[in-house]
């Protein structure tokens, strides 16, 4: 990540896109944010790394509305959205 990015900065579970790069988990999350697993959209290819607490049914209900509504799968999907927010970052992740 060493071109522009941004960081999600959240108090509650959050999903990111697995392969993209405009888009990170700040270093600032709790720790038990930082335990994560790998969830594929069961409609198509896309990844996830889901933060531990995400309840994964409300995550793939998530995933599977986009589809039926025609929307693309974001960067990041926050559990809560009130408590989660995104910034420049300008870290040097990645390089």
């Amino acid at each position: 990540m060493d071109k522009p990015h941004k960081q999600v900065v959240a108090t509650s579970p959050v999903a990111i896109k697995l392969g993209q790069t405009r888009i990170h988990v700040a270093d600032s999350l709790h720790p038990w944010q930082k335990i994560n697993e790998r969830v594929q959209c069961p409609e198509c290819e896309t990844a996830y790394s889901v933060t531990k607490g995400f309840a994964m049914e409300q995550f793939v209900e998530i995933l599977k509305k986009q589809h039926k509504d025609k929307e693309g799968h974001p960067d990041y999907i926050a559990s809560d959205p009130a408590f989660t927010s995104v910034s420049d970052c300008d870290c040097t992740l990645g390089q």
